[in-house]
This record gives structure tokens, C-alpha cells and sequence, in this order.
């Protein structure tokens, strides 16, 4: 590394230098190396006019950058890494050349074939052509002396030597331990046996279930032209947030999709809603295992058209009313995270339209905590808050206007 840092401008060739020793260890023709977030550029250098400053042979492209670290890099090094380069390209090229041979004279020599290994050396050995030669004519001396050629038998081989023991069709299918299926025809019928395109086979009616050991695929037949699919997958996955199991659904060529994810250990992380589209974008929506939900694309949004709405009424005696709620962190006593906000009871004293009633809860101990009410927090907090800011600012438009009449002295 060089004394001193450097400031590199874009789109700009001046290069300043602080505390460093342009005129010393640099010259025109030379380069400098500095990394700028996390890219290393290499600059040749035009020309040095002092210690603190050069002029690079071009503008400089990436982000300007302040107190950067160099190191000086003379035109010679340079010149001796392309060399070394080019002498080791030309050595690989060389090597391929000697496969091609190599290969060539094995494939379509005869007798004895030489090839030349990566170290220089060489080798000599049989070509395929000598190899398939000296092969024929090898049968005869086998274990098995009916066997005179490889391209006959005069006698049938015993099951031990490859063969069904026998010159008939009934002997070979019984010394094989077939049943009577082999001679069975094909059919729909009682002592026939079904064929690979049975219709029977493509449905599931009359069947008690089973165990699917690879991923399925349905599709639709009710409208092929749209391609429609909707498929069962489990993966064996060592990735954690790695998909284990999901349903897909696919129409024409987008898909969506419901799995689960895995965890850092035995656990599922977070069970996934997603929609993959055909232009390589995609969308999820991730429920974790802790209760909380994730839109990672976007966000969770609710239906505010005025179009859809009656009786809309700005919310009366805002001030008064923030004064009646108190924002709160909590633990839980079920099985859920620590969390923030309102509580229901509170905020139905102030909003009654912002709390809901839902199911029952259970708590660590056993405790059912039935009709667990509900709230909507970003609703009620946007609306009450807006309007106490309103009446915020209108009481300081009344006190400017005080304050500007006692100024003025009427």
C-alpha cells in the first residue's frame, strides 16, 4: 500500500492525493490501484504534476470518493502479469490440442496408439479398433464351450449363466418363477391383466389412499387450453427458510403457491403464501411461527374507497380523546411475542368501531379466555391522531393570531 490517500472525482481525471509522494513513486504510463465501494479500479496514469496531484489517461467512472488507499502499480509489473497470462493461455491451448490428437488416434487408429500426457510424457496403448480385434474369437474359450461366437448359442445357458435353462417358452417362463400373468392377455375383464393406458389406472375411485413418495402433478381437464396444474411437493431441504412442502397451482404460465419453510433447527420457520409470475417477479406473503405475518413484497392494505362508504363523520373531541388512551408494551400469556399498541378495552371507549370480537384464546396455563377482542391499530391510531393534529394546529393558528394582535398593540 502507498503513503497517503487519495480522492478520486467522478467523471473527473484530476486525482488529489494527501500526505503522498506522487512525484516519487509514480510516473506517465504508470497505473494506481484503489477500491471504491467495495470495486477495484485500475487507473493509468497520464501524467504527475507534484506530490498531490496527477491526471489520469481517462475520466474516472465510479462514485466520487475521498481518503481512499492506493497502491502505485509501475508500467513493467503490469506488462509482466499480461505476459505470464499469455504464456499460460498459449500452454492451455497446447494441452487441448494434444486431447484432440489424443482422442483422435484412439478413436480411429489401429494397433498401438501414442498419446501425450500434461506433463509431456507419453503413452502408448491399444487403439479401440485393436481392442474390439483381438476380442473376437474369445467366446469359444468361456466357461460355458456352447458359446463358439459372440453373435450365436447353439445351446440354452442355465439361469446361473445368464440364461432361462431351457429351449421352450413354458420351461424358460418356469425355470424364471413366472406366474401365469406372463400369458395373461391384456383387458378389462376378470383373468386378464391391465395395460400401462388402462383406463382404471387414471382414476382414483375405488381407491383407500396410500403413501405418494415423489412430488404429484394434477391437471385439469376441464380446461386444457389454460394449463391448468395443481401439484403436492416435499423437499428434502438443508437451506434454512428452504421450502419443505408445498401445493402449487398453476394458470397458463404464472403459478401460486402454499408451503412451509424450515427453521435453524427442527422447526418450521414460517408457513408461505406466493404467487411466481411468468416474467420472473414474484410475491409472498410469510406467517411466522412466533404469530406474526410478513407482506414482503408489499404491504397489507384494507379497502378505503369513498365510493364504498356512508356516513362518514370526522372523529369529534380528538384532544379529548387521546387523553383517554395510553400507548402500551406488553408480554403475552399465551404462546405469543412481546408487543406494542393499544388495548382493546381502552380504545373501545374511544373508537367502538375499531375493536372486534373473535375466538377464543388459550393461555399457557389452560385458561380460556373466550370472545378475545381485536383491534385495528393502524386504523384507529391514522384517524385519531390526524384529527387531534388538526385541532393541534388550528389552536395555533388562533395563538399566532393573539400573538400577532398583542405585537402590533390593538
Amino acid at each position: 500500500m502507498s503513503a497517503g490517500t487519495i480522492t478520486l472525482t467522478n467523471g473527473s481525471a484530476v486525482v488529489g492525493g494527501t500526505g503522498t509522494s506522487f512525484s516519487t513513486e509514480i510516473a506517465a504510463g504508470d497505473f494506481i490501484v484503489s477500491t471504491v465501494g467495495g470495486v477495484p479500479y485500475t487507473l493509468p496514469v497520464k501524467s504527475v504534476e507534484s506530490n498531490t496531484q496527477l491526471t489520469l489517461v481517462s475520466n474516472f467512472t465510479g462514485p466520487t470518493q475521498s481518503g481512499a488507499a492506493w497502491s502505485a502499480v509501475p508500467r513493467v509489473a503490469l506488462n509482466m502479469v499480461t505476459a505470464a497470462l499469455v504464456a499460460q493461455s498459449a500452454e492451455a491451448l497446447r494441452g487441448l490440442n494434444y486431447d484432440k490428437q489424443n482422442w483422435q488416434g484412439i478413436f480411429s487408429g489401429t494397433g498401438n496408439v501414442t498419446v501425450t500426457l500434461p506433463d509431456g510424457t507419453t503413452w502408448t496403448g491399444p487403439a479401440w479398433n485393436s481392442i474390439t480385434t483381438s476380442l473376437s474369437g474369445k467366446a469359444a474359450k468361456g466357461e460355458n464351450s456352447d458359446i463358439t461366437s459372440l453373435s450365436g448359442l447353439t445351446t440354452a445357458l442355465s439361469v446361473a449363466q445368464g440364461g432361462t435353462g431351457s429351449t421352450t417358452e413354458s420351461g424358460a417362463r418356469k425355470n424364471l418363477g413366472l406366474g401365469n400373468s406372463a400369458t395373461r392377455d391384456v383387458g378389462s375383464a376378470a383373468g386378464t391383466v391391465a395395460a400401462g393406458d388402462d383406463s382404471r389406472l387414471g382414476t382414483v375411485n375405488g381407491k383407500s389412499g396410500g403413501t405418494l413418495t415423489t412430488p404429484s402433478l394434477f391437471t385439469s381437464a376441464y380446461s386444457p387450453n389454460a394449463g391448468n396444474k395443481v401439484g403436492m411437493q416435499s423437499f428434502d431441504t438443508g437451506t434454512v427458510g428452504g421450502v419443505i412442502g408445498r401445493t402449487s397451482f398453476q394458470y397458463f404460465n404464472d403459478a401460486g403457491y402454499v408451503g412451509a419453510r424450515r427453521g435453524g433447527s427442527t422447526n418450521i420457520q414460517d408457513m408461505a403464501i406466493g404467487i411466481d409470475k411468468a416474467n420472473g417477479t414474484w410475491v409472498t406473503w410469510l406467517f411466522s411461527e412466533g404469530g406474526n405475518a410478513t407482506a414482503n413484497n408489499g404491504s397489507w392494505v384494507n379497502n378505503s374507497d369513498r365510493r364504498i362508504k356512508t356516513n362518514t363523520r370526522p372523529i369529534e373531541s380528538p384532544l379529548e380523546k387521546m387523553k383517554m388512551l395510553r400507548g402500551y408494551t406488553w408480554e403475552r400469556l399465551d404462546n405469543a411475542p412481546p408487543g406494542q399498541g393499544f388495548i382493546a378495552q381502552e380504545l373501545m371507549e374511544v373508537i367502538p368501531t375499531a375493536v372486534f370480537t373473535g375466538g377464543t384464546t388459550i393461555l399457557d396455563d389452560g385458561t380460556e379466555i373466550k370472545d378475545t377482542l381485536s383491534v385495528d391499530v393502524a386504523g384507529a391510531a391514522a384517524a385519531l391522531h390526524h384529527e387531534a393534529i388538526l385541532a393541534l394546529m388550528e389552536q395555533v393558528e388562533d395563538l399566532k393570531k393573539k400573538l400577532d394582535s398583542f405585537q402590533s398593540g390593538s
